[in-house]
């Protein structure tokens, strides 16, 4: 009798489980449809399609911004596992992509499924705790960076960004908090997560003092429509006074 499916919102604390609520270990008995990840690739219209029915624009013109987008909606599923196993229980996550299975519904990802069994030993060092994450986000990455024109480093950041505010607010089991951070953010030019926040000081005084900027852009301002930059965005660092005055990102 295989064990019971697991929520992995039950390990999170509060500030985090709500990222959880979809994530599981083994299969819910919900009767969603799921798909191997590694198969991804076959359903590139369908994650189109619904990026251009919550941003507009055209799925093919603008294929890049809105996959861009779609990956910070899955990278919103996958990180906070792969965190949540690292900080707050210490231990690797199995999710390597032959063993992981998402739940589409209508082009957008609504949940995860890893092995019931996925969850590994205690084990101190985040090379090895966060080796599965890095591994599972570089083959999602590659395959998004496929389906369009698009360069893995943006994705790479949109990733980058969701992991730097999920480690300064996820709290940890471990005596150096810091070293998690310090491991997956090392200035390594090999290392495609290096440093995807930097402190800044801007030229504008409209813009808080330092500005907490994301490395690399991820490109939404492409879609028609889309003019607001979020809050983190390094292109508000080159807008002029009236143009930043425009922004809601400086309210």
């Amino acid at each position: 009798m295989k064990p019971p499916a697991r929520r992995f919102a039950d390990f999170a604390p509060p500030a985090l489980a709500p990222y959880l609520q979809d994530v599981w270990l083994g299969v819910p008995d919900d009767g969603a449809a799921r798909i191997p990840l590694t198969s991804l690739a076959g359903h590139r219209d369908a994650m189109l399609a619904a990026m251009t029915a919550l941003y507009g624009g055209d799925a093919q013109l603008h294929a890049r911004a809105l996959l861009s987008q779609w990956s910070k909606y899955y990278f919103g599923l996958a990180a906070p596992a792969g965190v949540a196993a690292a900080r707050l229980l210490g231990r690797p996550l199995d999710m390597a992509p032959e063993r992981t299975f998402v739940v589409l519904k209508e082009g957008m990802p609504a949940a995860l499924h890893f092995d019931a069994g996925a969850l590994q030993p205690v084990d101190a060092a985040p090379e090895r705790r966060y080796e599965s994450l890095i591994a599972h986000l570089e083959s999602v990455i590659g395959t998004i960076a496929g389906m369009a024109k698009i360069a893995p480093r943006v994705l790479w950041s949109n990733a980058g960004n969701l992991l730097d505010y999920l480690l300064a607010n996820c709290p940890s089991i471990l005596n150096d908090a810091d070293q998690d951070a310090e491991w997956l953010f090392r200035s390594d030019d090999a290392n495609p997560l290096r440093t995807p926040i930097r402190d800044t000081t801007p030229r504008s005084p409209l813009l808080p003092n330092p500005f907490r900027a994301r490395r690399v852009c991820c490109v939404r301002y492409e879609i028609p429509g889309e003019t607001q930059l979020c809050a983190s965005c390094p292109l508000l660092l080159t807008m002029r006074d009236d143009e930043l005055a425009l922004q809601d990102a400086i309210r």
